[in-house]
C-alpha cells in the first residue's frame, strides 16, 4: 500500500511505516494521531542518519529523528544561539 508523507509541504509517497514519539513531535501537525498509514518519506532525515544511503536501498538507523523540514516561520524553532545573556549587577547599598 501507498502512503503519503505527513511533514508539513511534503507530497512524496512511501510504502513503509515507522512512528515513535519523538517523529510525532518533529513534524509539529497540531491535533495529529499518526495511523498505521502515517508514514515520514527520506526526504525529511540528514545523511548521517543512514547506515546505508544508496538508491534504491537506504537504511535508516534506528534513532534518527527527522529534522529536515520547511516549516513556516511560526513553526520554526528558534536557535538560543541568538539569545542574548543579561548580567544583572546588584545596585549598590544607598
Amino acid at each position: 500500500m501507498v502512503k503519503s508523507c505527513v511533514a508539513f509541504k511534503c507530497t512524496n509517497r512511501y510504502s513503509k511505516d515507522k512512528k515513535s514519539d519523538q517523529w510525532i513531535r518533529a513534524i509539529r501537525r497540531e491535533n495529529f494521531n499518526p495511523t498505521n498509514d502515517s508514514v515520514i518519506c527520506g526526504k525529511h532525515f540528514k545523511d548521517a542518519d543512514f547506515l546505508r544511503n544508496k538508491v534504491p536501498m537506504k537504511v535508516l538507523k534506528s534513532d534518527a529523528i527527522p529534522s529536515v523540514f520547511d516549516f513556516p516561520v511560526h513553526l520554526k524553532v528558534k536557535s538560543l544561539k541568538h539569545r542574548r545573556t543579561i548580567i544583572r549587577h546588584p545596585l549598590p547599598p544607598r
